[in-house]
């Protein structure tokens, strides 16, 4: 029988956590793990494995596809497929209760599909698994979970107490319940071990990638070249925010903008949670501006509500707002006592790849990380970070792989152990320069970084290919032959 008469076996991803926002770790693994199962999908079938040769991804949300799944689809056309989960892709109903909606779209796609499928729930616990009746035990089977921390029960002073006794009761009986469980990291992996020790299937590591732009492009050497790359990024910031409709939001005069690009540049990416610190950064830094004539820019790319409210706080205390209001999902910028923060609520991925690239170093005081992107991101394109001891960040690279000035640990949450810790990057009394000079002579940062940090190449191909290898395994004939196979 011809394998286009033969019933596809679906890979259902759900991508709810991946319409928009890019800045999100959970946004960019669905992505990231979404493209590469279409390339890895692709590949085998012209390899004709004859394992996943009828498997195909279908990608379900709650309404009109996001742009990254448009172009994904017009890549793979006969791999990859979209639905709404609903009667249209513009639907506005089965919004709430969350659990509702995901359940009936799994029991609609076991139908469906004739059993034929795994349901691929990249969020760090799903509505399915919420009880029995939603979830029979013939299902169980049918359901990859990641899980992709332990923050909620680690930092609960962080999260609200119902979502961390959800995120807690999901999680254990997750661990009970379902074959199927993955991670992001040894670490995450590690802990969830500590939180379920009867279970007896493995807690499987996917390993996260990074998009290849990030270290792509080398780092600028020359004053007028960096020069240069900072005003192109401050235009196209302001440029951006213009075309939004808010043509007032940054103006600058030539003056101001020359003094910005002369300052010491950090930079620091995520969201506004309270475990990650940012406060202590934002402090930290401040503190610099007595330790650098120049003064510090502060550029916090990421965060929400609360990360604009705090700003906005700052301002009315200590400096004078300009740009965006607090309202505003573009950026706010606050002066105070010589240094400059610039709260961007998002950037692009080329934007954020230039940002790397012309600053100084990156920040990254997070207490829990189950995986962190922003550091890796930052280190492969070059740029010095410094980030919190005790979570996934530190078994990113081998131990002692590079200069201790440019890939930096922190055991403490005091601003001025931070403030310490950047200050040895940005007066670089240490050697620093020689280091870069090595990189320069790589091909880009990126290679240099992986082949110094240990050989990881930080490829979504190798999540892809672990998923499929796991959920697919080669028979143990097929495995001694390749083992014989090899010279």
């Amino acid at each position: 029988m011809a394998s286009s008469d033969v019933r596809p076996f679906w890979l259902v991803v759900d991508v709810r956590a991946a319409s928009s926002d890019r800045h999100s770790g959970l946004a960019r693994f669905v992505i990231g793990l979404s493209q590469a199962l279409g390339e890895s999908l692709a590949s085998r079938r012209s390899q004709k494995d004859s394992l996943t040769e009828n498997v195909k991804v279908l990608l379900v949300a709650k309404s009109e596809p996001p742009k990254w799944a448009i172009e994904l689809i017009q890549e793979y056309p006969a791999l990859v497929s979209f639905w709404s989960g609903g009667p249209g892709a513009l639907t506005q109903s089965w919004d709430k209760p969350q659990y509702l909606w995901s359940s009936r779209v799994l029991r609609w796609i076991l139908r469906w599909s004739g059993g034929h499928f795994f349901w691929i729930a990249p969020c760090n616990f799903d509505r399915p698994v919420l009880s029995r009746f939603l979830l029979p035990r013939a299902l169980r089977h049918h359901i990859v979970q990641v899980i992709h921390d332990t923050i909620p029960l680690d930092h609960s002073r962080s999260m609200g107490f119902f979502f961390r006794l959800q995120f807690s009761l999901l999680v254990r009986r997750t661990l009970a319940r379902l074959p199927y469980v993955f991670t992001v990291s040894t670490d995450s992996a590690e802990r969830l071990a500590k939180v379920a020790p009867k279970r007896t299937q493995p807690i499987h590591v996917l390993p996260s990638g990074i998009e290849s732009i990030f270290g792509a492009l080398p780092r600028y050497r020359s004053v007028i070249e960096l020069a240069a790359a900072r005003r192109a990024f401050i235009e196209r910031l302001c440029s951006a925010a213009s075309m939004e409709g808010a043509s007032d939001s940054m103006s600058l005069t030539s003056d101001e903008v020359d003094g910005l690009i002369r300052k010491r540049w950090v930079v620091g990416v995520g969201r506004s949670q309270k475990y990650k610190g940012w406060g202590v950064a934002q402090d930290a830094v401040q503190q610099l501006n007595s330790d650098l004539s120049e003064g510090v820019l502060f550029i916090r790319v990421g965060g929400d509500d609360d990360g604009q409210s705090s700003a906005s706080r700052q301002s009315g205390r200590n400096g004078t707002p300009t740009g965006r209001d607090q309202h505003s999902s573009a950026y706010s910028m606050v002066r105070s006592n010589g240094g400059v923060l610039l709260h961007i609520e998002s950037l692009p991925d080329d934007l954020l790849a230039q940002l790397y690239r012309c600053s100084d170093v990156l920040v990254h005081p997070s207490q829990a990380e189950g995986f962190g992107f922003p550091p890796v991101e930052a280190a492969l394109s070059g740029l010095p970070v410094v980030y919190r001891s005790g979570t996934a960040v530190g078994g990113h690279f081998k131990g002692n792989s590079f200069h201790p000035q440019f890939w930096q640990s922190v055991d403490s949450d005091e601003a001025p152990d931070w403030r310490n810790a950047l200050l040895s990057v940005l007066r670089n009394k240490s050697g620093l320069d020689g280091f870069f000079d090595e990189m320069h002579l790589a091909v880009h940062p990126r290679s240099f970084i992986c082949q110094r940090g240990g050989g990881q190449d930080f490829r979504w191909e190798r999540a892809s290919e672990s998923l499929l290898n796991i959920l697919f395994p080669k028979k143990q004939e097929e495995v001694k032959l390749t083992e014989e196979a090899q010279p």
